[in-house]
């Protein structure tokens, strides 16, 4: 395996740093209330088909480029819009991203830092990152999801003498209005942002699959927040969908005795941390998909750029909490079709092609008959 390429075991990483980044800062809590672990059940399994949708646009082409996929599916002029398509949604999402962390960041630590020096001070780490190569970010993503399992498993440990079983009552009984909105909710964000993870895969060693690395990064991301969203409902009860970053506040009531109090700092620093690997691989592909709309050879050259370009959207995102909140509950359902009906359409059209190729090529490759002289 050559040293820039990323494994199995890195990409799965990855893939679940990526999920969790923004959601488990937030919580991930619905309209559904205390049924949004139904929710959560629901979208993950919603999600396996566009795990196969986009493993199969990876697998449609020698070479595993997601986005020089789907301009030989869809043909270059068409192909070329899907990409800025995706492209656009991939910058808009980033810059909520960072937004969001920079928020919660300025929120609970550093009220008095102007947070677009937060959100510089990020992107910057990222930039250097994403320089040095894809590969160098998940390696650091493995080491990453080793201290968040253990942060969040044993936050739920502590927290359990602050949980009241009854939090959770009564089960489904959310208007099945909620409960639908619920489900697109989760399902849209985070699990259909995986869109923005296959242009990864074109990195991942030759001898990986890629539709079993990528279920098995959803599925533990899965865990993990439902396993988050559960202690929070358990611990805050109804306050857990009203408050902006759930997961702290929760964890911030961990006391045990006078000698282990303010356990929500290390929480808030795993949470960094995840957010920080997702502002990586948003990064990642919106430079991708700007490098094959535009005709470039490498991402590297426009790190720097789209990376500044991010940060100038930072601010013009929402000038305050209510309205981030407000653009984090209804972006999920403007990107839906850039999400879902895109690579859909690539997949179909793509399959079809290659269909049509192989019925045309047995003829193509028959001899003619001699026909008999009278």
């Amino acid at each position: 395996m050559n040293r820039t390429d990323i494994s199995a075991k890195q990409m799965e990483a990855t893939v679940v740093l990526f999920l969790v980044g923004s959601s488990l800062v937030t919580g991930g809590s619905t309209r559904a209330k205390q049924d949004t672990w139904f929710c959560i059940v629901a979208a993950m399994i919603l999600v396996i088909p566009m795990v196969w949708v986009h493993s199969e646009i990876l697998n449609l082409y020698p070479g595993r480029n997601y986005f020089e996929n789907i301009i030989c599916a869809a043909g270059r002029p068409a192909g070329t819009v899907i990409c800025v398509l995706i492209t656009l949604y991939a910058l808009v999402l980033g810059a909520v991203v960072l937004r969001n962390f920079s928020e919660f960041i300025h929120l609970v630590n550093m009220v008095e830092t102007p947070i677009i020096m937060i959100a510089v001070s990020v992107m910057v780490v990222v930039i250097y990152t994403l320089s040095n190569g894809l590969y160098v970010l998940a390696r650091i993503s493995k080491l990453m999801l080793l201290l968040l399992v253990v942060s969040v498993t044993v936050t739920i440990v502590l927290a359990y003498q602050n949980m009241d079983a009854s939090h959770l009552k009564p089960v489904l009984q959310s208007r099945p209005a909620d409960l639908l909105r619920g489900i697109v909710s989760s399902f849209s964000t985070p699990y259909c942002e995986i869109i923005l993870c296959a242009p990864m895969f074109g990195a991942m060693s030759r001898n990986a699959k890629i539709f079993p690395t990528f279920l098995k990064g959803v599925f533990f991301a899965f865990l993990i927040l439902l396993a988050a969203n559960i202690r929070n409902t358990l611990v805050l009860g109804y306050l857990d969908t009203t408050v902006n970053y759930s997961s702290y506040e929760a964890v911030s009531v961990i006391q045990i005795g006078e000698f282990f109090t303010r356990v929500e700092v290390l929480i808030g620093i795993t949470l960094l941390l995840a957010g920080f690997v997702k502002s990586g691989v948003i990064l990642f592909s919106t430079c991708e998909g700007l490098r094959k709309a535009a005709g470039y050879r490498d991402y590297e050259p426009i790190v720097v750029p789209v990376g500044v370009l991010t940060l100038t959207a930072v601010p013009l995102i929402s000038s305050n909490v209510s309205e981030l909140s407000w653009m984090i509950e209804h972006l999920p359902f403007y990107a839906l079709p850039v999400q879902v009906l895109l690579p859909v359409l690539v997949l179909v059209i793509g399959k079809g092609k290659k269909k049509l190729k192989q019925r045309k090529a047995p003829r193509q490759g028959q001899i003619p008959k001699k026909t008999k002289s009278a």
